[in-house]
């Protein structure tokens, strides 16, 4: 009968079992509540994020299409009805304010994406710091 050296020594030899080296393989355990944290926020991120400045464009287009019909109908001196004169101004204004509403919506939009980056990385950096140093 075989001693347990033996037999783990008899196992050796026929299966050859490769161990990493400390700098080739390192790993960092984390508590699930900060991984699934850190998740979450990864999650949200990868949401698509509207396209308002195709929007914002087709408004913008619509403003300048209609001031410079307005500038075209004061440098010929056409006449209009009483109402076409307004009606051209009240769509360079709607079409410039909306215009203007989606960029600010773009912009904050951007700066919340921005913020829960900044928000993943910090989390990160907290997590990393309570690891032993040269970890």
């Amino acid at each position: 009968m075989q001693t347990p050296n033996q037999l783990a020594s008899a196992h050796a030899c026929m299966h050859a079992i490769a161990l990493p080296f400390p700098k080739q393989e390192r790993r960092i355990g984390i508590q699930y509540l900060d991984w699934d944290r850190c998740k979450k926020k990864l999650n949200r991120i990868r949401q698509p994020i509207p396209r308002y400045h195709l929007i914002f464009s087709f408004f913008f287009g619509i403003a300048a299409s209609s001031g410079l019909s307005l500038l075209t109908l004061y440098l010929s001196e056409v006449s209009l009805p009483a109402w076409g004169y307004p009606l051209y101004w009240m769509i360079l204004v709607f079409s410039a304010i909306t215009a203007s509403f989606f960029v600010l919506m773009e912009r904050q939009t951007r700066q919340n994406k921005q913020s829960d980056i900044d928000d993943i990385l910090e989390d990160m950096k907290s997590i990393e710091e309570t690891f032993p140093p040269g970890q």
